[in-house]
C-alpha cells in the first residue's frame, strides 16, 4: 500500500541517496530550497512514493502497485493511469 509521496535525491555532500517522505512532491522542493537555496532544481532527484514496507517506487511503479493493492480501481469512467500523482490518492 502507498503511504506517502517521496522524493529521492542524490546528495553529493554526503555521497549517498536520501529519500524524503512528504505529503506532496512540491513540499520536498520547498524543504530542499531552504536547505540549499543556491540550487533551484535538483537534477538528480526522482519523484515517487513510499510503500507501507518502506520501499521507494517511482511514479510508474507506484501506479501499478496502487492498482495491485486496491488503492486505485479502474472503471469505465476512469481509465487506468500509467503514472501515479499524489492527487490520485489524497
Amino acid at each position: 500500500m502507498i503511504v506517502s509521496a517521496a522524493v529521492k535525491i542524490y546528495s553529493f555532500m554526503l555521497d549517498k541517496q536520501l529519500t524524503l517522505p512528504v505529503h506532496r512532491h512540491k513540499d520536498a522542493k520547498i524543504i530542499l530550497s531552504q536547505l540549499r537555496p543556491d540550487i533551484y532544481d535538483y537534477p538528480h532527484s526522482i519523484e515517487g512514493f513510499l510503500t507501507d514496507k518502506g520501499e521507494f517506487l517511482d511514479r510508474w511503479e507506484a501506479a501499478d502497485h496502487a492498482y495491485e493493492c486496491g488503492q486505485l480501481v479502474e472503471t469505465a469512467e476512469e481509465l487506468r493511469i500509467d503514472r501515479l500523482m499524489s492527487e490520485d490518492l489524497w
